[in-house]
């Protein structure tokens, strides 16, 4: 599968074989992004074009388990593709896969941003759609006390100035902390970004390739 989409080389694996759901909150990705939720929880998603080739869900679903199943294994977790209620999470989880008429996408959910990465960078999977380096969630509360920010670093989600005062004086968000390019979908209206990310709708941010940037959205 080297050099090839994903889902792409699993939809040649269905071709072969057969002849041939988003996450159920605000989660419905129509491109390749990473996604934080309210709590903190991460998510990512693969969307691919399928060129015309009629993909067998059943088919694909069964080839991303496996190869979800088979990281998870190498992480010393249980032979498992998808989370358990009341368990704790697998390093990796298949969340859902849709295969429609010109795109397939899967969405999986991580344990932590070590296991994200991890996982984008297996054989199985090369997942290509981002570069980040590091990620982290947490509270805007806490980011504020951790010293995340400093005098004019971010904006509006508008991109109009935002003080520091107006930032501190949030009653409620969720703050991210990001190296290295993505597109990145949050689980609440943008309220502040980095001057040098981009907003793409209201709860949608580009990240730049290189340095840190920072995302506030409402909780």
């Amino acid at each position: 599968m080297k050099k090839r989409g994903f889902l792409l080389a699993a939809c040649t694996v269905g071709v072969m074989l057969s002849g041939c759901g988003s996450r159920e909150t605000a989660f419905s990705p129509s491109e390749s992004c990473v996604y934080v939720a309210k709590d903190g929880a991460l998510s990512s998603a693969l969307v691919e074009q399928t060129g015309g080739i009629s993909v067998d869900e059943n088919e694909l679903k069964q080839y991303l388990e496996t190869a979800v199943i088979h990281f998870n294994e190498e992480k010393g977790a249980g032979a498992l593709a998808q989370n358990q209620k009341n368990a704790e999470r697998l390093p990796a989880a298949l969340k859902s896969v849709k295969a429609g008429k010109d795109t397939v996408t899967a969405i999986f959910d991580y344990a932590s941003f070590e296991d994200l990465k991890a996982f984008g960078e297996t054989n199985d999977n090369e997942d290509t759609s981002n570069s980040l380096t590091a990620l982290e969630a947490k509270p805007l509360s806490e980011a504020i006390a951790d010293g995340w920010f400093s005098e004019g670093e971010l904006v509006k989600a508008d991109g109009s100035e935002a003080g520091t005062d107006t930032v501190q004086n949030e009653k409620s968000g969720m703050a991210v902390r990001s190296e290295g390019g993505a597109t990145l979908m949050v689980g609440g209206k943008v309220l502040y970004r980095s001057s040098n990310t981009e907003l793409k709708d209201d709860s949608t941010v580009s990240l730049p390739g290189t340095g840190t940037a920072y995302v506030i959205f409402k909780r």
